[in-house]
Order: C-alpha cells, then structure tokens, then sequence
C-alpha cells in the first residue's frame, strides 16, 4: 500500500468528477431544494430552527453523500475499468483508501457551500464558531465517508445493491449520526470541543473500525468481482 497509488486513484476520480460534474451538481441540486424546503417550513422561529437545524443539515449531508458514495464504485462498472483496477500493479487497499478519500473531497466540497447556505436560509441564531462547527461537521462528514465507502465496497458483489446500500448503511451509522447531531447542535449553539469530546471518540472509533473492517476484507471483494 503506497500513498502514491492512493492519490492516483483520488486524482483519478476528481478529474473525472470535475469533467462531467454530474454527481457533484446532482448532490449540490438536491441539497440546495432542501434547504430551500426547510427555510420555508420552519418560518422566522429561532427555536424550531435550533431544535431541529443540526439534525436536518445531517440528513441532508447523509441523503446527499448516499449519492456520492454509491457512485464510486458502480461507475468503475459503468465505465467497464473495474477490471482495470483490479489487475493494475496497485494493491486493494490503496484503491479502497484512494475511493474514501475522494468521497471524503466530494462531501467536503458540498459541506463547504450547504453549511454557511444552512445559516443563512435558515437564519439560524449562532452562538457559537462558525469555524468550530465547521470542524465538528468535517469530522462527522469523515466518519461518513469511511463507513459509507466500506459498506459500499462489501456489498459491490451483491444483487439489488442500490437497494440493499441504504438498508444497510442507515442501521449503521445511527450511533455516529447520533453523536454527529448532537455534536454540531452543541456547538451551534454555544458549546466548545470539551462539551462534544464524547460525541467525538465515537465518531473517531467508528472510523478506525469500518476502516480496519474494510481494509481485511476489500481484497476478498475486488477479486471476486
């Protein structure tokens, strides 16, 4: 496993993703008609947006990112260079590792332009850092990205695989989804790093498992794809 082979296979993505920009603009398209959505079913009041704010963002980010990350791997098929990469001289975790981190780029991207559109359409009353939630956000989009990307790449073999990636994928980030809100709502709304330093160890185990999972497994996977 060489990081270089991990940032060719990231490359790779990103400059295909910036040609065609159809899955970045469809993610971006759907996030926005959220937003707009929840701006106007919420009105002028401070405290509906407060109690339910956080948890809306991140089931954007989560409906949002499902598009994404299923596309990482299910275009290689459509594009018929799953076979290329699994004979290429590049090991199985390297490509694994380079899908994540380009998932993780993707959902990076789109959390940059929906979280500050998030307090703005929402008039959401900070009273905490902006940069604060930022970072606690990031880091939930993190542990999004590793266990999406990790489920996405165990069932790449499986029939009705859109259908089952869902079933399986929401039972199992409840406790990183959970810990992720409650998270980003501490710290919206006044809370430092100290007040969401539990939230943030589960988030942090969560992605040393899936990813520890998915690195054992990914090889038995792509070989028999």
């Amino acid at each position: 496993m060489k990081v270089r082979d991990i940032l060719t296979i990231t490359k790779k993505d990103l400059l295909l993703e910036f040609r065609s920009r159809e899955t970045l603009n469809s993610m971006l398209l759907f996030a926005l008609l959220a937003l707009m959505l929840m701006s106007f079913g919420t009105g002028a009041s401070d405290a509906v947006v407060r109690a339910v704010g956080a948890t809306f963002l991140w089931m954007v980010i989560i409906f949002v990112g499902m598009i994404g990350v299923f596309r990482a791997f299910t275009s290689e098929e459509e594009r018929g260079t799953l076979d290329g990469l699994r004979l290429a001289p590049i090991s199985a975790e390297s490509i694994l590792l380079g899908k994540i981190v380009y998932n993780f780029l993707l959902l990076f991207m789109v959390e940059l332009i929906i979280f500050p559109l998030f307090i703005v359409m929402l008039d959401y009353p900070l009273e905490g850092s902006f940069l604060m939630g930022l970072l606690v956000l990031t880091l939930g989009v993190a542990g999004f990205a590793v266990v999406s990307t990790a489920i996405s790449a165990l069932i790449l073999n499986a029939r009705a695989r859109e259908l089952l990636f869902p079933v399986i994928l929401l039972p199992i980030i409840f406790p990183l989804l959970s810990s992720a809100i409650h998270g980003l709502k501490t710290v919206l709304n006044g809370g430092g790093l100290l007040d969401v330093q539990k939230e943030c160890v589960v988030i942090t185990v969560y992605i040393i498992l899936f990813l520890t999972i998915s690195l054992l497994t990914f090889e038995y996977v792509i070989e028999a794809s």
